[in-house]
């Protein structure tokens, strides 16, 4: 990061309401995340049940559910990279 860019990104930080919107969108952005999830999970139950019909697909169903929400929990925003300290 340039000194120019360091300079706009603290001043953009010392200001509440600008904080308080990266806040707001981090927030937002885990939500549509969780929903995405939950959409892709219902999507994924729904496909097995169709190809398999007479089995348990269950324990696959919770594991996808399980390695996505820890792959969604894992990566990191691209406001969390830049926060620099600023905690959110």
């Amino acid at each position: 990061m340039s000194q120019r860019e360091g300079f706009v990104f603290e001043t953009v930080f010392s200001d509440p309401v600008s904080r308080e919107t990266l806040q707001a969108f981090v927030r937002d952005q885990h939500l549509v995340f969780k929903v995405w999830k939950d959409d892709l999970i219902a999507q994924v139950r729904e496909h097995l049940a169709e190809k398999y019909p007479h089995q348990d697909m269950s324990i696959v169903v919770e594991s996808f559910d399980i390695k996505l929400a820890r792959d969604i929990s894992q990566k990191p925003t691209l406001a969390q990279n830049q926060s620099r300290g600023v905690r959110i």
